[in-house]
């Protein structure tokens, strides 16, 4: 699991769980934001994650490439 960042699923999650417990608890006014903007950070965190692992295959195999033709 080299491309796991456990900071973006902790925010994902706790963002998740704490807007779950804001609803149960039928709290209101702009604490619901928190939770939003802890699922966004996190997914954030794991959009950018994911394309720098995309970027580095594609750069890894464009380098392989590059060997094999000379």
């Amino acid at each position: 699991m080299k491309n796991w960042n456990p900071y973006g699923w902790t925010l994902l999650a706790g963002g998740f769980l704490f807007g779950t417990v804001i609803g149960w608890l039928g709290l209101g006014g702009s604490f619901w934001m928190i939770g939003y903007a802890a699922m966004l950070a996190g997914l954030t965190i794991l959009m950018t994650n994911m394309l720098r692992a995309i970027w580095r295959q594609i750069s890894r195999r464009k380098a392989i490439l590059n060997r094999l033709s000379f």
